[in-house]
This record gives structure tokens, sequence and C-alpha cells, in this order.
């Protein structure tokens, strides 16, 4: 444990000294200026009209998955391959919501896949003969938050 904070110490002084190395011009520091610089000039105010543009949107629109998320999920980011939400969940209330969805929807899960712990989960659910799974992974990011992974893979469980 010690090792890893002495190398992580190391890593981060390396950084900083390569930061500074490139930041720096290479050029000698100048001496303080010999008189003190002029104020801006200011100018003369001119009042322009400005014509009104379309009115911008109240909020924007909500993003849409085809993977089954919490009703107060909030997308993060939603591809067609997976979908990355925040939830306001414990990890007990999320696993109990998909196996619910997944029940509804024709998927069972695969039991040998499902690993749990106080801030982590992971689910697999599978139909009969179809060569993608349902994966659900969660991440507690405090005790009423998480941020959930929901994805098909590929299987090669029939």
């Amino acid at each position: 444990m010690k090792r890893i904070k002495i190398f992580k110490l190391i890593v981060a002084a390396g950084l900083l000294i390569g930061s500074l190395a490139a930041c720096g011009s290479g050029a000698p520091a100048k001496g303080k200026p010999t008189s003190p610089p002029e104020p801006p000039k200011q100018e003369a105010a001119v009042s322009a009209k400005v014509e009104a543009t379309a009115a911008p949107q109240a909020e924007a629109p909500a993003e849409k998955s085809e993977f089954p998320l919490p009703p107060n999920a909030k997308i993060i980011q939603s591809t067609p391959e997976m979908v990355i939400a925040s939830v306001a969940m414990s990890v007990k209330d999320a696993m109990e919501f998909y196996r619910a969805d997944a029940k509804t929807r024709g998927f069972t899960e695969y039991e040998l896949l499902t690993t749990v712990s106080d801030n982590v989960f992971s689910m697999a659910f599978r139909r009969p003969n179809e060569e993608k799974e349902m994966v659900v992974q969660g991440t507690a990011i405090s005790t009423d938050n998480l941020t959930l992974n929901v994805r098909y893979e590929e299987t090669d469980v029939k």
C-alpha cells in the first residue's frame, strides 16, 4: 500500500515537472517596466438596435433510449449499443427494478454472472436461443445516487 502511494507521488511529481517545463518559454524573465502602462482609451458607447431572433428553447429535449431505465433516470450518454444514466436509487432497488423488467420482457437472470457489493453490482439477463444478453452494471456514487450502464453483449451460451 505504501509503495502505491509513493509511486503515485512520483508520477504526480513527474507530471508537474513535465508540465512546468512545457509551459516555460525559455526566455529570461524581463524586469519591471520603467513606466506604468497607459489606461485604455474609452470610446463613446454606440447604441444599436438588436432584433430578436427565434426564441430559445426552455429545455433541451430529453434523450431517449431503447434500453430499460428507471422512470427517474437521467441519461448521460445514449447510443444504439449502450446507455449510461444516473438515477436516485439504491443498489438493491436498482437490482429489483431490472429483475422485474427482465421478467416482463422474457429475459432470465444468468446468476453465474451476477455480482454484488456495497457500491457496485453487475447482472446479465438472457433469452433462450438469442445471441445477445442484456448486461446491467451499477456503481453507487453516493447513498442515493447510482450510475447505470446498460448494454447488449454477444454470448456463446444458448
